[in-house]
C-alpha cells in the first residue's frame, strides 16, 4: 500500500530536529511543509519541495497521496509533534487519507520543552490546544481542571484565545488571580523568553504568538513578573 510519512520537526531550533527526521527527509522524493519548517532541512532535501500554506492544504494533500501511489517516498513536515496540534489530525481528516498508509515519526513538542524549562513533571498535567479556536465547552473544561487542582499546559490561540484572554476568562470563572502561571515564548529560538507570574498579571500582559501557557494552582509564587532569558 502507498505510504505517506508525517515527520515531527520539533519546536523550531535545528538543534531539536531528531536524526531520524533528517534521515527520512534525505530519502524522500517529495517533501511538503510550511516554509519556516522547510528551512530546517535546506541541506537535507534531495527531492522535490512544496511549501504548504493555509490556502493550498487540500491541493498538496492530494499531490502527496497521488505521488505516494506512484511509488514515491512522500514526507509531510509537522511542527512540534504531529500528534498534538500537529499535521497528523489535519491529514487524517482529509477524505482521501484512508487511501494510503500513514507512518508517523514523532518530534519534540513545545509542551515538552516548556515542562523541561520549568523543571515540571507533566505526566499528571491536563493538556489543551486552542490552535483551532476556543469553544465554550473547551473553555469550561479548562476552568474545571483548575478548580480540581490540576496542573494545566496549553497552546493558546493568539487571535481567539491569547494568554491574557485566557487569564481574564479564568479569573472571571472562579480561578484565583494569584494562581501561578508561566508563559514560555519562542521556545528553543534565540528570542526565547520565560515569564513566571500569576493569572492576574498575565491578564494585563501581551505575549508573542509562539507560546505555551502553564498554570499551576498547587503552589504560589511571588506575584512579581520574572523574565528568565535562556542563552542557547
Amino acid at each position: 500500500m502507498a505510504k505517506v510519512t508525517i515527520v515531527g520537526v520539533g519546536p523550531g531550533s535545528p538543534d531539536y530536529v531528531t536524526p531520524i527526521a533528517r534521515r527520512t527527509v534525505q530519502k524522500a522524493h517529495l517533501v511538503i511543509g510550511a516554509q519556516r519548517v522547510l528551512t530546517l532541512f535546506l541541506e537535507d532535501v534531495k527531492g522535490e519541495v512544496l511549501a504548504l500554506t493555509a490556502k493550498n492544504v487540500n491541493e498538496l494533500f492530494q499531490r502527496a497521496i497521488a505521488s505516494a501511489k506512484e511509488g514515491k517516498m512522500v514526507v509531510l513536515l509537522s511542527t512540534g509533534d504531529p500528534g498534538f496540534s500537529g499535521l497528523l489530525g489535519t491529514f487524517l481528516s482529509f477524505p482521501q487519507a484512508s487511501e494510503v498508509e500513514i507512518e508517523v515519526i514523532p518530534g519534540i513538542s513545545a509542551l515538552q520543552v516548556c515542562a523541561a524549562r520549568l523543571g515540571m513533571c507533566w505526566d499528571d498535567a491536563v493538556l489543551f490546544s486552542f490552535h483551532k479556536g476556543a469553544d465554550n465547552a473547551n473553555k469550561a473544561e479548562l476552568a474545571e481542571a483548575l478548580k480540581k487542582g490540576k496542573n494545566v499546559m496549553l497552546l493558546p490561540d493568539p487571535k481567539a484565545f491569547s494568554p491574557s484572554e485566557i487569564a481574564r476568562f479564568l479569573i472571571a470563572n472562579g480561578i484565583k488571580g494569584d494562581t501561578s502561571a508561566f508563559v514560555c515564548e519562542n521556545l528553543t529560538l534565540n528570542n526565547e523568553r520565560i515569564t513566571a507570574s500569576t493569572l492576574e498579571e498575565i491578564a494585563m500582559t501581551h505575549f508573542s504568538s509562539l507560546c505555551v501557557l502553564a498554570i499551576s494552582p498547587q503552589y504560589k509564587r511571588n506575584t512579581k513578573v520574572v523574565n528568565l532569558h535562556v542563552d542557547l
